[in-house]
């Protein structure tokens, strides 16, 4: 649908299961003298067929896309990009901290769950296999891609309107947003989770809680009309928009006085601490979220506020007073 003038959302598919297609990103594409895509989504499931005759719906082709420009390097944004420069002669272009996984898909998955190291296993304790086929199937292969220009914040894609590159790591260190200044939107990628997480999107062994509070504020200040994210529904109006954005500060911030009070005096492993401090979540979301607060912890263990009982793969957690 068109969400300002010449700026087009299209909705990814839900993740509430696994299976192919599932979990895919929502795409935003910028009509000017020509097209720009802001992310791609996946191939699986006829996802990307159904996002190309949506496209087409709406009087946009794949064949008019000059750039295809990525929040960052994550499958289910990434996967479909082949499949857009097959169709015509777009341009691939990402953050330059995420250049180097875009293009290697081997390094790419470590960033899943592996590089979490010992710790990986705290929240999947299976064989890396099972990860990367739960990953293939949903998602499909990740394709031999080549950037043709690295972003870095406040650089402009032109396309016969403004697109300005904005900084927001947390999701991921490279992680960047888009700003179309003449509609006022906001296009965040994994910034926030309207749809998956607890408001903040720390879901993976790049996110780091001090950055994604920094772009949580940035973002706030910009103070858009429309805020678009990766996943979930659209937020139209400033007063919303702010609304959501303080939401997920707000929450951020108090991360790690949860975690402090459910340690108490006690030391506890993560999957004790989980449900002491985000009770209720559902077994599909389970390692996601056990995953936000490694990384909440990892900060705090840096800060001094936590620290680690034993070294060995299966560490508790205790409170630092």
């Amino acid at each position: 649908m068109e969400i300002a003038d010449g700026v087009f959302f299209f909705a990814g598919r839900t993740g509430e299961r696994l299976r192919p297609g599932a979990g895919s990103v929502n795409v935003v594409v910028v009509r000017g003298d020509a097209l720009a895509m802001l992310d791609a989504g996946v191939t699986r499931g006829g996802a990307f067929r159904s996002l190309r005759g949506r496209m087409r719906a709406s009087g946009l082709g794949l064949r008019d896309v000059l750039w295809l420009a990525h929040t960052h390097s994550h499958w289910d944004h990434v996967n479909a990009s082949a499949a857009v420069q097959r169709a015509g002669a777009a341009r691939l272009a990402a953050p330059s901290a995420e250049v180097a996984l875009i293009e290697d898909p081997e390094k790419n998955f470590s960033g899943f769950l592996t590089d979490f190291g010992p710790l990986a296993s705290e929240v999947f304790p299976y064989p890396a296999v099972l990860a990367r086929l739960a990953i293939w199937y949903a998602w499909g292969r990740q394709p031999r891609l080549h950037v043709d220009r690295a972003l870095e914040d406040g650089d402009v894609l032109e396309v016969g309107r403004r697109i300005e590159v904005m900084a927001l790591p947390g999701h991921t260190v490279g992680h960047a947003g888009y700003w179309i200044p003449d509609a006022g939107v906001l296009v965040t990628g994994d910034l926030v989770d309207l749809e998956n997480s607890q408001g903040m999107d720390l879901n993976n062994p790049r996110s780091d809680y001090g950055m994604a509070l920094d772009s949580l504020r940035r973002a706030l200040e910009l103070t858009p009309e429309i805020l678009i994210p990766a996943h979930g529904e659209p937020t139209v109006g400033r007063h919303r928009v702010e609304q959501v954005l303080s939401a997920a500060l707000s929450g951020g911030l108090a991360y790690p006085e949860r975690i402090r009070e459910a340690l108490g005096s006690r030391a506890l492993r993560l999957g004790a601490l989980m449900p002491a401090v985000f009770p209720d979540v559902p077994l599909s979301m389970r390692a996601m979220t056990m995953m936000l607060i490694l990384v909440v912890l990892l900060h705090m263990e840096r800060t001094g506020q936590v620290r680690r009982t034993e070294t060995s793969a299966r560490p508790a957690w205790m409170r630092v007073d």
